[in-house]
């Protein structure tokens, strides 16, 4: 059967002309010119999602270009789900991904209790900012590494309240800095009761969201301790690409010998390996280096991306 000029559309376009009237709030005109259509079509296009079901609260199914791209990351790089968001500006990355992150976590748990492990970082915080769908009774937190608690006392979306007030949600969290003074510090620290059974939570967690950090000047990066580009150039020389909970790697995915790793109270990469399901979230250029090498060292099960990331880690 021949489809009609609005159906090819729908089918070719819904998904990226849903996200971004929906979710980013762009105008009918602002997505006909980015996606090279004219405004009448954006309308009908819209007209029909609305009308099918395509569109209800979360924005269901992907475009010809998106399923494509899900498709080959799988293949690609072995993975169980792949959810690739159309392409966008790289200073709205963070906050859509964790839209994405959100509609994922969402359809996951669906009809069952889960614990979710949660590392630090803006596509975790984003995840968390745009819940709207579970109940305490579907979903509890547990963070993964510590220094989390100080990151949501300025940072916390209203879903989660403070921690002074008390969380919508139930949450674990790990009752330290993500990294301290002295490995004499980190090993005392573990052997308290209060981290071990945190962590022991987090290890059997049924999701993990983590975030991939980058070899570059950041607040994190100044906090393991390197605050000069003299050190960020030893970090690379070094084979440094990325890092997650504040343990470097290459582009192997193999953990490199630096000294603040042995002061880190944090999942370490190679427990991720051993968990039931690690989700990446992370997109935009400057991460693509380091979402390669974390997939090459098969420390995640599922990816959440943008459209060129995922492009160009398809290959």
């Amino acid at each position: 059967m021949r489809l009609t000029t609005t159906e090819r559309d729908v089918q070719q376009f819904a998904t990226r002309v849903a996200w971004y009237y929906y979710k980013t709030g762009l105008t009918q005109s602002e997505i006909a010119k980015q996606l090279g259509l004219n405004r009448a079509r954006v309308i009908n296009i819209l007209n029909e999602a609305r009308n099918s079901g395509f569109v209800s609260i979360h924005v269901a199914g992907q475009d010809t270009r998106l399923l494509g791209l899900e498709d080959a990351l799988r293949q690609r790089w072995g993975l169980r789900e792949v959810m690739v968001i159309p392409e966008t500006p790289e200073e709205q990355i963070a906050e859509n991904l964790g839209m994405a992150g959100a509609q994922f976590l969402e359809q996951q748990v669906a009809g069952q209790h889960s614990l979710v492990g949660l590392g630090w970082g803006s596509t975790v915080m984003w995840t968390l900012r745009h819940l709207g769908r579970l109940s305490a009774e579907q979903v509890s937190f547990v963070t993964l590494c510590g220094g989390v608690s100080n990151y949501l006392s300025t940072q916390a979306p209203k879903n989660l309240g403070s921690f002074l007030s008390g969380l919508y949600y139930p949450f674990h969290v790990i009752p330290t800095p993500l990294l301290v003074n002295s490995t004499q510090l980190r090993d005392a620290l573990l052997e308290e009761d209060e981290v071990q059974q945190v962590m022991q939570m987090g290890a059997v967690c049924d999701f993990a969201l983590v975030g991939i950090g980058v070899v570059a000047p950041s607040d994190g990066f100044h906090q393991f301790g390197y605050k000069t580009p003299q050190e960020l150039a030893i970090l690379r020389k070094q084979g440094a690409l990325g890092e997650i909970f504040g343990e470097y790697f290459n582009e192997q995915g193999e953990s490199l010998e630096l000294e603040h790793h042995s002061r880190l109270i944090a999942t370490r990469l190679h427990d991720l390996k051993r968990m039931k399901h690690v989700v990446g979230i992370a997109g935009g250029g400057e991460k693509i280096a380091a979402l390669r090498g974390a997939l090459s060292g098969g420390m995640l099960h599922s990816l959440i991306t943008d459209e060129t990331t995922a492009s160009t880690l398809a290959k």
